[in-house]
């Protein structure tokens, strides 16, 4: 009975030892797994930290890189500036000097008898040949190859003028002034038989679009160029195309300007086509029937328009010429505002019907359109503006072209019981 009791001890002895041998090795292999996980944490966050150190590194080079590749541009312009201002009086003295020798030499030969007059005439040949050949090698320095197109614009990219033969006008470098954020730009010239192109392409630039606004108003407003097709300068990014008479008889000399808000192409033609007749009449009463439309937008709800704040408050673009949509002639008007990188964001497109009656709201993701209910009462009175806007636009628009008429209307010749021309009648059709 003895022995049988303590086997018993002994066998629950052993037990109790064989799960304690468990959970020890359990705990060591828990402590393992959580050693190796914090050396893998720690192996983790030191490699990251030496991609970030890095990182650091890299964008530190770029930066140095960048400064030292913009002082070496601006060196070199400063040199070619020094260098180009130099050889340009050395090609004057040497033209005034060649002048004055001239001069003397002509002054000279006066005195000679008349029948040695053919050789003098040979040596003034003579002497106006050494003087073009030391204009053109003064120039090819200093800058009167520029002005004839070619070799100055290869050495020189700061070029002054865009110029293609007889026709020049200042570049958007010139009229800008030189800037440390406009790259030099790459020139290409095209022949193609009798016709010749060339393309000034400028990049790296942080405001493009407001250069090439304030160059084409600089063009079509002082410079008497003039638009090939409509176009809107407020918008981000497209394509402009302005032309003048050429100094050619019977060619325009063609400006197109192909931008975005970080690079612009100029490229410089002449062609043989007819600058547009331009319509004034038409083009403000246009904009006066958009303005209309514009304000009658304006006077709507936010909340109807699906909007954060008036439609005063953004920047407004209009579509040219009129959609129909519904059986309804509208007018387009794009919505924007500035965004965090500093350009602009569409916020929303509308339809004004010309009649002021429908509001259309567009959906690019839908593809459709959106009527908006004119049932408030600002709706009502925004119709009304708007419509007094284009009553006193269209009288101001029939009083004067009545003036005209009658002032110019010289054929009529009956007159009333008082002697007086009767009134015309006028009839006015509203845009």
């Amino acid at each position: 009975m003895k022995n049988s009791v303590e086997k018993k001890a002994e066998l629950a002895k052993r037990k109790i030892d064989k799960r304690l041998q468990k959970q020890k090795q359990k705990f060591e292999k828990a402590a393992a797994k959580k050693e190796a996980e914090k050396a893998k944490k720690e192996e983790r966050f030191e490699l990251a930290e030496q991609k970030r150190a890095a990182r650091q590194e890299v964008a530190e080079q770029k930066k140095a890189a960048k400064k030292e590749i913009a002082d070496m541009k601006k060196q070199v312009k400063q040199e070619a500036a020094k260098q180009k201002a130099a050889a340009k009086k050395q090609a004057q003295m040497e033209k005034a000097a060649a002048k004055k020798q001239s001069s003397k030499k002509q002054s000279s030969k006066k005195s000679k008898s008349s029948a040695k007059e053919k050789t003098p005439k040979a040596g003034n040949k003579k002497l106006l040949a050494g003087i073009l050949a030391l204009v053109f090698v003064g120039g090819g320095v200093g800058g009167f190859l520029f002005f004839r197109g070619g070799a100055e614009e290869e050495s020189d990219p700061y070029v002054e003028a865009y110029v293609l033969d007889d026709d020049v006008v200042e570049s958007i470098a010139g009229f800008l002034g030189e800037s440390e954020t406009r790259a030099l730009p790459e020139i290409t010239e095209v022949e193609e038989g009798e016709s010749k192109e060339i393309v000034y392409h400028y990049t790296e630039l942080t405001d493009a679009s407001e250069e090439v606004k304030s160059y084409v108003n600089y063009l079509t407003e002082e410079k008497g160029f003039v638009p090939m097709f409509e176009y809107n300068l407020n918008h981000p990014g497209g394509y402009v195309s302005i032309a003048t008479a050429s100094q050619e008889a019977g060619k325009i000399f063609k400006m197109d300007i192909d931008y975005t808000n970080t690079d612009y192409k100029v490229i410089v033609t002449k062609t043989d086509e007819a600058l547009p007749e331009p319509e004034p009449e038409q083009t403000q009463t246009a904009e006066a029937s958009r303005e209309g439309a514009l304000s009658h937008l304006g006077a709507l709800p936010i909340e109807e328009l699906g909007l954060s704040k008036p439609v005063g408050e953004y920047t407004a673009i209009y579509d040219p010429g009129r959609s129909l949509i519904n059986s309804s002639e509208c007018y387009g008007i794009n919505l924007y505002e500035l965004g965090p990188a500093g350009t602009n964001v569409a916020v929303g497109k509308f339809f004004v019907s010309t009649d002021m009656n429908n509001v259309y709201k567009y959906s690019p993701l839908e593809d459709s359109y959106m009527q908006i209910e004119n049932t408030t009462t600002e709706a009502e009175a925004a119709k009304a503006a708007a419509e007094a806007v284009a009553q006193q636009e269209t009288t101001e628009n029939t009083q004067e072209n009545t003036t005209d008429t009658q002032q110019t209307d010289t054929t009529e010749q009956s007159t009333d019981l008082n002697g007086k021309r009767p009134a015309k009648e006028t009839t006015t059709q509203a845009t």
